[in-house]
């Protein structure tokens, strides 16, 4: 996996922008003693945020889909894609690309235009 270029403001857009309803992203948060519980995510920093709950399921090819189609990070989904092959289980999967979108997540943030994003 490579270093991620700085994305484009109109990239830094559609990464913080909220996606309509048919371009939302479904997983489950396992919990101990309720089992799966349906998780809707509208924004890239809201699936950042799940990745980063103690038991995230997510179907990893969706999501590596919804990057490409969605939020219109090419790049940022062949890195994810590189991240499927290179994790031995889904764990590992898991982290490996939580850490490439905080990442992203981060540049988008630090390049000041997300103040323009209303």
């Amino acid at each position: 996996m490579g270093k991620l270029r700085v994305p484009s403001n109109g990239l830094i857009k559609r990464i913080l922008a909220e996606v309509d309803f048919e371009g939302r992203l479904e997983g489950f948060s396992l919990r101990e003693r309720s089992g799966p519980v349906p998780v809707v995510m509208y924004r890239f920093e809201e699936v950042v945020s799940f990745l980063n709950d103690p038991h995230p399921r997510l179907d990893f090819r969706e999501l590596e889909g919804w990057i490409r189609r969605v939020v219109g990070d090419t790049e940022l989904a062949e890195q994810i894609a590189v991240a499927i092959k290179k994790g031995n289980n889904d764990q590992e999967r898991t982290y490996l690309i939580r850490d490439l979108m905080e990442v992203r997540l981060n540049q988008c943030k630090m390049e000041g235009c997300h103040e323009d994003i209303v």
